[in-house]
């Protein structure tokens, strides 16, 4: 890694930052197999990733949406048949911001890593209440509002108005001084007036994106495949849909982009880089194999040393140049 600067800074409007070792998250709702860590052992060093997002809570528990939640039921398998098309239908299951702050919040602050608080509200009012809900709470470095689930009944109404979205970022800017990621969906018809929105709403960076609605039929039983009947694409599908909102968003704002959606390897990474992404968080790849974060870190290390890159700036400059030569 020597000569590799792999660093990306967030700063917030309030003066506080989070520093990314390198631009790799795990993405909210896969990390482990129940997206609170199972299955993560001592040997993955966290501490080497640039963050870990656990799993979206919310005000309250939610049991979820029934089984079958996973489509196809091993993504591990989907991945070696190259398959392209993933779903999930897990409906916000998840134990509520109480249990997160009282039990969760004391066990990341006990790992060496960074760590994000993903959480989701039903109103504006209920993003705030649960923003101060984190006041003097350690274990995690910034916040991420979830404004858009798509397998909940209502569950992307936040992002799929600027009023919303702004009044849900404004109501936990107001409560919190942490950097504050707000996380959008991508079947909006303009996505700029969206970001637009969170960006005046006082969001430090934006996270796209989430999932999109879809569903499978199973022709044999006559029956949806997902117990929820609908659920929310990822996974390689969704890759290219994600690529072109970080790009149209990187051209209306200055604050930083995170993008999300079909990263299975190290390209997948710079040619989110290259479209305007500062960082990058993985997702889908860690539901097929939870050490893929670190192998897509080290791949990536590798392809900057054979490309003579030395940091996220030189993998930008890069596309920069390219751009220009072609206009």
């Amino acid at each position: 890694m020597e000569g590799i600067d792999l660093t990306s800074v967030i700063r917030s409007k309030s003066g506080t930052q989070i520093d990314l070792k390198n631009p790799i998250m795990i993405a909210s709702g896969t990390f482990g197999y129940d997206g609170y860590g199972r299955g993560v052992t001592p040997q993955m060093p966290l501490q080497d990733l640039g963050a870990v997002i656990p799993k979206t809570v919310t005000r309250v528990m939610r049991e979820g949406n029934p089984e079958p939640r996973w489509f196809p039921t091993s993504f591990r398998e989907a991945r070696d048949a190259k398959d392209s098309i993933y779903l999930n239908s897990i409906g916000l299951a998840n134990p509520g911001i109480e249990h997160a702050m009282t039990v969760m919040a004391p066990e990341w602050a006990a790992w060496d890593a960074t760590v994000v608080l993903s959480m989701s509200a039903d109103s504006s009012p209920e993003f705030g209440e649960m923003a101060r809900m984190t006041k003097e709470v350690n274990g995690f470095d910034a916040i991420e509002l979830n404004l858009s689930c798509p397998n909940i009944e209502d569950g992307a109404m936040f992002s799929h108005s600027p009023i919303l979205a702004r009044a849900a970022t404004e109501a936990v800017r107001s409560e919190t001084d942490l950097p504050l990621f707000v996380k959008l969906a991508p079947n909006v018809p303009d996505i700029t007036e969206i970001v637009r929105a969170v960006a005046n709403g006082g969001a430090d960076a934006i996270t796209l994106c989430n999932t999109i609605p879809a569903m499978a039929w199973d022709h044999v039983s006559g029956r949806p495949v997902l117990g929820g009947i609908t659920g929310g694409l990822s996974g390689p599908a969704l890759k290219a849909v994600a690529l072109a909102l970080v790009y149209r968003a990187s051209t209306v704002t200055d604050i930083p982009i995170i993008g999300v959606g079909g990263i299975f390897s190290a390209i997948d990474v710079v040619e989110f880089l290259m479209a305007g992404a500062v960082a990058v968080q993985v997702g889908s790849a860690n539901l097929a194999n939870l050490s893929a974060p670190f192998q897509i870190k080290d791949e990536l290390i590798t392809l900057m040393q054979e490309r003579e890159w030395n940091s996220i700036v030189d993998i930008k400059a890069h596309a920069k140049e390219q751009e220009q030569m072609h206009v």
